[in-house]
């Protein structure tokens, strides 16, 4: 058993840097949203125990019929891989999606 955190949001938020700097997955890094298309994955030690990090492609507020591709795979990525989700926020609202609708992504994603 490999405890997996997977670090999920809007697009743009940090995910992928985050990642970056906890672990040892060399996601790609952009100032752009979608630059993550793929689950990446990373490693990190816990008192000595090996736990898993997964960047998923970013998440957008609307109605699950009209998700694409990339969000549906971060849905089933969810569904079946971690043992903790992390919702990674950008309170600056620069990321391209504003506060209130990433807290309405938040807030679908646990209902």
């Amino acid at each position: 058993f490999l405890p997996t955190v997977a670090l999920v949001g809007a697009p743009n938020v940090g995910k992928s840097s985050l990642v970056a700097l906890l672990s040892s997955g060399a996601p790609e890094v952009c100032d752009y949203p979608f630059t993550t298309r793929s689950i990446k994955m990373g490693h990190f030690y816990v008192n000595g125990q090996r736990h898993q990090v997964t960047d998923t492609p970013g998440l957008l507020r609307r109605p699950e019929d009209e998700r694409n591709a990339m969000e549906r795979l971060t849905l089933a990525a969810l569904a079946h891989l971690p043992t903790a989700a992390v919702f990674v926020t950008d309170l600056t609202g620069e990321c391209g999606t504003s506060v209130p609708d990433q807290w309405a992504i938040r807030q679908h994603l646990r209902a």
